[in-house]
């Protein structure tokens, strides 16, 4: 293997491995691996275009290597290359917009594993169709799919930033901005069927809605409604909180109080050492009930 694509693994898994271990979001991190494994296969590449093509040769995946039960590294190598400029810009914003947003609802472990099993089965379903096939499949798009397939589920109602083609809409809600991309991926299959693996957006789409149901179900059966809502103002840090705890207390319906509470702890630190909250705790030892 050419020593450019090992520096690639490395990147990927020193990625992972921060991800793990530091307070960077999931999404940051995987926005900045995007862009340095751009850098590195394409500057090189300006020189001489083999390197380019060799790296992606060794780390794009191939429907053949199932059917031959081969190089399934390339299962995680190929979610991280993009082929050119456009394809790597038009993964990084949606990525940035959207899975900025779930991140902050959801937090950094639901999204790695949304992220990952929703590009692995988005591959699968890629592979199925052209079984046995030699093109070259690289890309985030399937993952990203997935993201976009959670966050359509578990909160279709929210508002939230979103480049629409060329328009950046600042505040749009999630069922509207997901619909329009998911049309616009329909009418690309139908137009030009041919140069995109789009059966891997629609099932990293689908995995990614399914994903959202089960955590959802998971939500719901291991948290209880809050006792006392006047305790949430612990999490009322600027304007935008203030806003939700202000809805909590004015609601006049149970079920209104308990999404909203719901939503401000999902989107809350730890108010003791700021780190991300799990089922309404945190690891230095902080427990909101």
């Amino acid at each position: 293997m050419y020593w450019l694509s090992y520096l690639v693994i490395a990147i990927i898994l020193g990625g992972l491995y921060a991800a793990q271990k530091t307070h960077f979001s999931f999404t940051q991190i995987v926005l900045i691996q995007i862009l340095l494994i751009f850098m590195v296969v394409n500057i090189p590449g300006l020189g001489d275009p083999r390197i380019k093509n060799t790296v992606i040769w060794q780390l794009a995946g191939r429907p053949i290597y199932v059917y031959h039960f081969s190089r399934y590294y390339t299962f995680l190598t190929m979610m991280f290359i993009h082929g050119d400029f456009m394809h790597l810009i038009g993964n990084g914003l949606v990525l940035f917009f959207i899975g900025t947003a779930l991140e902050d609802r959801i937090g950094k472990k639901k999204i790695v594993i949304i992220y990952f099993t929703a590009g692995l089965l988005a591959t699968f379903s890629h592979y199925i169709v052209v079984w046995g096939g030699t093109t070259l499949s690289l890309g985030a798009s399937g993952a990203i799919f997935g993201i976009m397939g959670a966050i359509f589920i578990l909160y279709p109602r929210d508002k939230i930033p979103m480049f629409l083609g060329p328009i950046f809409m600042p505040s749009v809600r999630v069922d509207l901005s997901i619909g329009v991309l998911v049309a616009m991926q329909t009418g690309i299959a139908i137009i030009a069927p041919g140069g995109v693996a789009h059966a891997a957006h629609f099932g990293g789409f689908a995995a990614g809605m399914l994903i959202g149901k089960l955590i959802h179900k998971v939500d719901l059966d291991e948290t209880s409604t809050v006792s006392d809502y006047s305790a949430l103002e612990v999490f009322v840090i600027d304007e935008k909180t203030k806003e939700m705890y202000d809805n909590i207390l004015e609601a006049e319906q149970e079920e209104v109080k308990e999404a909203w509470a719901e939503h401000l702890i999902a989107m809350s630190n730890c108010p003791k050492c700021n780190r991300p909250l799990e089922k309404y705790k945190c690891e230095c030892g902080f427990r909101f009930k």
